[in-house]
């Protein structure tokens, strides 16, 4: 990276990509994490996993909430692997897109809301709807508009 690159950086889309080199930094070692965990919930049984998520998540959630816990850990059963695979897959891209707009390249901005783009709706493909997450999404859309409204400082 040339000298007159970092200059011209704007100070908000420096700090842009320095929170999304430490999200990304924390989320994809957990999604490595999360394929592993996933292996492992296929290879219980539905009493097991029913266990597992009563004597783990009972002081978390109520009794009115567990059905959605259990909802929720047999997706994760069924399509766990490969949704944390697409997650580390997107976290990876998304990385490459910031160190591209870290060194004032506009294709990085594309590379990051395709992979945000596509990191939301391949899930969906993948598990259906109940791999839809509202606050998720809109986070995403959220850091692509960030992006998009400093785009002119990258060439």
């Amino acid at each position: 990276m040339n000298k007159g690159a970092v200059e011209a950086r704007p100070v908000m889309l420096t700090r842009l990509c320095v929170a999304s080199f430490i999200n990304q930094g924390v989320v994809f070692p957990l999604y490595l994490i999360g394929i592993i965990g996933a292996y492992a919930l296929r290879g219980m049984s539905d009493e097991e996993v029913r266990h597992l998520v009563e004597s783990s998540w009972s002081w978390m959630i109520g009794p009115d909430r567990q059905e959605a816990a259990f909802a929720y850990v047999k997706v994760m059963r069924t399509h766990g692997v490969a949704l944390m695979a697409v997650f580390a897959l997107r976290t990876l891209a998304r990385a490459v897109g910031v160190f591209r707009m870290w060194n004032g390249n506009l294709d990085g901005f594309h590379i990051y809301t395709s992979a945000q783009l596509l990191g939301m709706l391949v899930p969906i493909l993948i598990a259906g709807s109940g791999a839809l997450n509202i606050l998720g999404f809109l986070l995403a859309i959220n850091w692509c508009y960030l992006y998009f409204i400093h785009r002119k400082a990258l060439k």
